[in-house]
């Protein structure tokens, strides 16, 4: 967080308060037309130079018409919005910056099997060389990773993982939300911080914003355990990177195990609220080198923005030993595997890049499962053309909603478009939360990140590309197993959702979409 940043924006944001509450006061006491008049010039000179710098900022043209119908439509008021959620404390790293930022980190991740297999393979040539090249990712080959088949499993297999830890436990999530699920967790946690094993949890506080009580958090603090929480308010909250989280979930053992996927930590992900039930989820087990590079996102989100939350001391203590919780762990079999991350922080979009590089190489086919699908202009360009290029495109979505209730409605929006060019699109028999993708029936793409603005362009997100024929098999089958609870759109259905008054709904959410 640039703090000199913050704090420009907190007080533009305070300014901007106080002129509107200043405003609603004049106009309501003072009857004179030349005041009124005066105040009018003002707002529109505000607005006038909150549209320059849109205009001149590093957004996509969509993001920036948004921006300025927002504003237009709601004078200064809009400019209180996008102070609070558009603009960025942060400085946006180019390459070379963000690998120096970053050297600290990579000097314990191992590139020996990247060269071999770079020189075996070839380097332009292969779809690992962009998250190398982007972010000094190294190829890992000694892993083995396990889907877990369905929700009833997911909090079986985070016990186990638990239990097993001998020396540290590491969890990075969006969400805590207090239910069966979160407590079940936090007891597991508070038995291993009583046995003197070291557990860091770090967690989002928009997303977890009056979910879970407080006192969990105290109960893991009282046995030693340490609760970072990621962009923390302040003493203004509208400090301009409210609109930019973490996404990103893993569960991490001593540096050998994890359990990686879309699952918070919450009894809707577990199909266990009364409300969600229907809710579909897909996590992974995975064991072995790669694990280090989730490690090292980890400690990176830690120890860069959690704040006043953590202290210099936990923060040092964690930097200052780095050999103790990024040593290498290999496995016996083998699995070609690359982590890679995306924020907001850093130009390069590497997450949405990567998609479009898969998507690009793809002969075949392309499978995708995901929440939300609102592509951005770049990747939804890139996504149509490789539709009216033949290759066989799959798309699983939702066929109900979450708390989000616009999320099918959106969905449903683009059905039009998409099955003209030949798109064969379906709805799951419920929500799916799953998010990954099949390319050729050769390389598994497993993500946090959504299909949409938010995930590509705010959040903090990772993935993890596999090359493995006995894991491309496995996710083949559960995305058939998907296909067999989904239902296939065709013309007739989609004239059916869309109604008169979806259609208005629908054409207020366009004029927000990147903001959603």
């Amino acid at each position: 967080m640039n703090k000199l940043k913050a704090a420009i924006i907190s007080i533009i944001s305070l300014v901007i308060v106080v002129l509107i509450v200043l405003l609603v006061l004049l106009v309501y006491y003072v009857k004179s037309s030349w005041i009124i008049t005066i105040i009018g010039v003002a707002i529109g000179c505000i607005d006038i130079g909150f549209g320059v710098y849109i205009m001149n900022s590093k957004r996509q043209t969509y993001t920036k018409a948004c921006w300025l119908f927002c504003i237009v439509m709601f004078p200064l008021l809009g400019c209180l919005f996008f102070t609070v959620f558009g603009t960025f404390p942060m400085n946006r790293n180019d390459w070379k910056q963000q690998n120096l930022a970053n050297s600290k980190f990579n000097h314990f991740e191992k590139y020996d099997y990247t060269k071999e297999y770079f020189k075996k393979i070839g380097n332009d040539a292969n779809i690992f060389a962009y998250s190398y090249k982007n972010e000094l990712k190294p190829i890992y080959k000694n892993n083995f990773i396990r889907p877990i088949m369905d929700n009833s499993q997911t909090l079986n297999e985070i016990i186990t993982l638990i239990r097993r830890a001998k020396k540290f436990i590491h969890i990075e999530t969006f969400i805590l939300h207090d239910g069966f699920f979160l407590r079940t967790i936090m007891a597991e946690l508070v038995k291993k911080a009583q046995e003197g094993i070291e557990i860091r949890l770090l967690y989002d506080w928009m997303g977890c914003f009056r979910k879970f009580k407080k006192t969990q958090i105290k109960e893991l603090r009282r046995y030693g355990a340490e609760v970072g929480i990621f962009n923390p308010p302040g003493i203004n909250v509208f400090k301009g990177a409210t609109n930019y989280r973490l996404h990103r979930k893993a569960i991490i053992v001593d540096n050998k195990y994890a359990i990686y996927g879309g699952s918070n930590f919450g009894d809707e992900y577990l199909a266990m609220d009364r409300k969600t039930n229907y809710w579909k989820d897909q996590n992974f087990f995975i064991e072995g080198e790669i694990v280090n590079s989730l490690n090292i996102a980890f400690i990176g989100d830690w120890t860069n923005f959690t704040d006043y939350t953590v202290s210099k001391k936990q923060r040092n203590l964690l930097l200052n030993n780095l050999d103790k919780y990024l040593s290498i762990h290999k496995t016996a079999s083998s699995c070609y595997m690359q982590f890679c991350t995306s924020a907001p922080n850093y130009q390069e979009k590497g997450i949405m890049n990567l998609i479009v590089l898969l998507v690009l190489k793809a002969k075949k086919s392309i499978k995708i499962v995901t929440p939300y699908f609102i592509p951005t202009e770049f990747s939804d360009s890139i996504l149509n053309i490789a539709a009216r290029s033949g290759i066989d495109i799959q798309v699983i979505l939702p066929g109900k909603s979450d708390n989000k209730k616009f999320t099918v409605l959106m969905n449903r929006g683009r059905y039009t478009e998409l099955l003209k060019m030949n798109y064969k699109i379906y709805e799951y028999d419920g929500f799916i939360h799953s998010k990954y993708l099949i390319i050729d029936d050769q390389y598994v793409f497993i993500t946090t990140a959504n299909f949409d603005y938010r995930s590509f362009w705010n959040n903090f997100e990772s993935g993890i590309l596999i090359e493995n024929s006995q894991f491309v098999k496995q996710m083949l089958n559960i995305f058939e197993h998907d296909l067999k609870n989904s239902i296939r759109i065709t013309e007739t259905m989609n004239k059916k959702f869309i109604s008169f008054i979806n259609k208005c709904k629908l054409a207020i959410y366009n004029l927000y979409k990147p903001l959603l």
